[in-house]
């Protein structure tokens, strides 16, 4: 029977058409939930990318995000700042003009958008000549569909180290290079003391330690649903843990960010909140559960209040920790950036890779010295 790709413009119609069929019970980022959500973010219209045998089910999926220039410049979504921050943080220099965002935009960012995650959907049953094929399929058709839109390059920015979509890119002349590493905290047995029992003794002691000073603070914590009548009290917070980092949110960006998480991941959103004796939110943190995985999303506090209490790691690990063992959650997502704090806490690391192709040769010729420059850079060890 003859193979075909289906395009979809909205998720409604893809979803319509299987998708949900294809998103992994524990996977947040491509799900048809979250990929609506991204579509109420973006500024140009995604594309949904759906294949498998004419007139059946659908064996294969993949989204697509056309990104230019007035896309938000997010480093872990637009190419062109992806590129920048890797030559910053390893000083690599970049070729004059060559991170342009002429140059580079616009970009097809394949995967999923603002997530370090990459994922190009599979069936469970077919075999692995056949899931390839259909990966083939996907990636030629987003390469034509980016063709179609006038973008000058096709992006997959953070693809699992084991997934084999990485033989296909590589074959198809994508420039392959190291961007992330992406934190997992395992928990195979229930309870924070299981947790406990993972740690190094000097770390289980220290954990032991904060939670004593918290105990002693007169903070009463609690999970609940993140429903809208709790947006008004994150959003101030939010705004404070962002300027301490540097970043200028506005109190309208970040309350539509937590209407539209409300709105489309629903009864698998909670809040973890910390308020002191008087009822004032003091600290909270956001996250989502998809099947046996917790997903953190947002956190803030109000750092005048709080002094040098430990409150970001009761909030970001402990009670998740907590909440998990009677949730039937396994592992808890904790993405990229801030290493040493989350491999202090018992996460694992793995490698992450970017695959950029240009339509422009030459331009793709003149990234050669950055990108073999990246991937020169000795990644330091996990543990």
């Amino acid at each position: 029977m003859k193979m075909a790709v289906r395009t979809y413009g909205t998720m409604a119609e893809a979803r319509e058409a299987g998708w949900d069929e294809l998103s992994p019970s524990w996977d947040l980022f491509h799900s048809a939930d979250w990929l609506s959500l991204e579509s109420e973010q973006t500024n140009l219209p995604p594309r949904f990318h759906l294949a498998g045998e004419e007139g059946c089910r659908p064996e294969a999926a993949l989204a697509g995000f056309p990104l230019d220039e007035a896309s938000e410049p997010w480093p872990f979504m637009r190419v062109d700042r992806t590129l920048a921050m890797l030559a910053d943080r390893y000083g690599i220099p970049a070729p004059d003009g060559a991170l342009a965002p002429e140059r580079l935009l616009p970009s097809y960012l394949c995967g999923s958008r603002r997530v370090p995650d990459t994922l190009l959907l599979t069936a469970g049953y077919g075999g692995t000549d056949r899931r390839r094929a259909h990966t083939g399929e996907l990636v030629a058709a987003a390469e034509e569909e980016a063709r179609t839109q006038g973008s000058r390059s096709v992006a997959f920015l953070y693809v699992g180290e084991a997934d084999p979509l990485r033989e296909v890119l590589r074959e198809r002349g994508y420039a392959e290079f190291p961007t992330a590493r992406y934190a997992t905290l395992h928990l195979p047995k229930p309870g924070f003391d299981a947790y406990l029992k993972t740690l190094p003794g000097v770390r289980r002691r220290k954990v032991v330690k904060e939670r004593r000073l918290l105990d002693g603070s007169g903070l009463e914590y609690a999970v609940r649903p993140l429903t809208g009548d709790l947006i008004p009290e994150l959003v101030p917070l939010m705004i404070k843990h962002g300027a301490k980092y540097g970043h200028a949110y506005t109190e309208e960006q970040l309350t539509r960010t937590l209407e539209l998480h409300v709105r489309h991941c629903g009864s698998m959103l909670h809040a973890c909140t910390a308020r002191s004796a008087d009822g004032v939110l003091r600290g909270f943190s956001a996250f989502v559960q998809r099947g046996s995985r917790l997903y953190l999303r947002q956190t803030g506090y109000d750092y005048d209040w709080l002094g040098k209490l430990p409150l970001y790691f009761e909030l970001i690990f402990y009670r998740p920790i907590e909440y998990a063992a009677g949730a039937g959650v396994t592992a808890v997502d904790y993405a990229v950036e801030s290493e040493q704090t989350k491999l202090s806490r018992g996460c694992t690391l793995e490698q992450r890779y970017g695959y950029l192709k240009l339509f422009d040769a030459s331009r793709q010729a003149e990234l050669e010295p950055l990108l073999e420059g990246i991937r020169s850079i000795q990644q330091p060890s996990p543990s």
